[in-house]
């Protein structure tokens, strides 16, 4: 995908996290847009450069939320601001990271990327409560800025930059190009190593990629899973995330301008 001059400008640059980006200035289908400088999205912040950590409290961010497993962010702690306000909220999400398929014997791609096509649809149905409890934690402090990551910050992150752009009224095909910028943020090969270590594997390499890769069709389903199971995405951001009309009001009183 060619990035434009405003997608380029998205990244912001932190050595110790390549994926760390604004995620607003997107316009709606109303006609408005998405402030900048309040709505952040990355991976994981333990391999933070000093000059990353100076940057990171130049945002004055009021709240973290970390969707990585307990033991992910016991083993890979973020590197924080020593004397900032900013709150991390611990939304652990079991999917994103799930051992126990790669326990399994002969896994080839075709698999794994039905895998992480099955982890997308999971987000959208049994993880809601974790991201209806980030809606509550970002409404509970006054116009707040905040980041949202996970460890690479594709995934789990990417669901929860798409359900807030929804309910700020962006339409799919941007949300859909705002979650694929992480296809030129983020280097799979540079990750390979680390990640058969943590899953203690040796899968091939081909068969590897998908989990570290991004594809539209991993979102996709998350999107056709809030479909099938609903009249509209109002209804989903209602009945599954707690964001009915007057949270959706207050939230697009706060981050369009």
């Amino acid at each position: 995908m060619q990035l434009n001059e405003k997608e380029s400008q998205r990244r912001l640059n932190m050595e110790g996290t390549p994926n760390f980006r604004d995620f607003g200035g997107y316009p709606t289908i109303s006609g408005g847009r998405v402030k900048w400088g309040s709505l952040f999205r990355s991976g994981h912040l333990s391999l933070l450069t000093e000059g990353d950590v100076g940057l990171l409290a130049s945002l004055d961010l009021d709240l973290i939320f970390d969707f990585r497993r307990e033991e992910e962010q016991a083993r890979d702690p973020n590197r924080l601001p020593k004397n900032g306000s900013v709150r991390t909220c611990s939304l652990p999400i079991t999917p994103g990271s799930n051992d126990g398929f790669f326990a399994q014997e002969g896994i080839d791609r075709a698999q794994m990327f039905q895998f992480m096509v099955d982890i997308n649809k999971d987000f959208a149905e049994a993880q809601s409560p974790t991201y209806a409890a980030m809606f509550r934690e970002i409404l509970a402090v006054d116009d707040a800025s905040f980041l949202v990551h996970c460890a690479a910050g594709k995934d789990r992150t990417g669901f929860a930059a798409a359900v807030l752009l929804l309910a700020l009224g962006v339409s799919r095909d941007v949300i859909m190009r705002d979650y694929m910028l992480t296809a030129e943020f983020f280097n799979p090969m540079s990750q390979i190593e680390q990640l058969r270590a943590k899953y203690d594997i040796d899968l091939e390499l081909q068969a590897f990629l998908p989990v570290l890769e991004v594809h539209e069709d991993y979102l996709a389903a998350a999107f056709a899973s809030i479909d099938q199971r609903y009249v509209c995405v109002d209804n989903y951001l209602e009945d599954e995330l707690g964001v009915a009309g007057p949270e959706r009001e207050e939230l697009r009183r706060r981050y369009l301008g």
